[in-house]
């Protein structure tokens, strides 16, 4: 069967990273639960970070992931409802927020390290199956786009058109 998204080219690739991000996250999820882990793969780079940095502001995770405020806001608040992380307020700024992992977070971190080590494992050789490895692909990109933004790139070319 066609797989129209690859037929679409450089068109389709947003979709195409979108569904395999969607199907990364899933069969992460499988693993997961296969492990009865309690944990949701979308939170992962927010969990990340506070595990590595033990304390940690929003601000400093939203500088780390380029993610939105209220991006961050939610990933924390999920955090929060499931026991992996707390926080405390700042003692010389009262409106900030340190969040660390609490003591479930702490033993689901422990639980998790194995696994990411192995999906980092397996990911690597998928992705290196060719010449170059995918990572180094998406990273390129992601330079390119910092340099210049795509729509900027697009419009200038637009306008460039007769």
């Amino acid at each position: 069967m066609k797989d129209s998204l690859q037929e679409f080219g450089e068109l389709g690739l947003g979709s195409r990273f979108k569904r395999l991000s969607d199907y990364l996250m899933k069969e992460t999820q499988i693993v997961y639960n296969t492990l009865q882990i309690q944990f949701d793969p979308y939170l992962f780079p927010i969990f990340k970070i506070i595990a590595d940095q033990n304390i940690v502001t929003t601000s400093e995770i939203q500088e780390q992931l380029h993610y939105t405020q209220p991006a961050i806001t939610q990933g924390l608040q999920k955090l929060s409802k499931k026991g992996l992380i707390r926080y405390k307020t700042d003692t010389k700024d009262k409106r900030k927020k340190l969040y660390q992992l609490s003591s479930q977070g702490k033993k689901t971190h422990d639980q998790l390290v194995p696994v990411w080590q192995t999906i980092d494992k397996q990911v690597k050789w998928v992705t290196e199956g060719s010449s170059t490895s995918l990572t180094r692909h998406l990273t390129y990109m992601e330079n390119q786009f910092k340099e210049k933004s795509l729509s900027k790139r697009i419009l200038e070319n637009i306008r460039q058109q007769p």
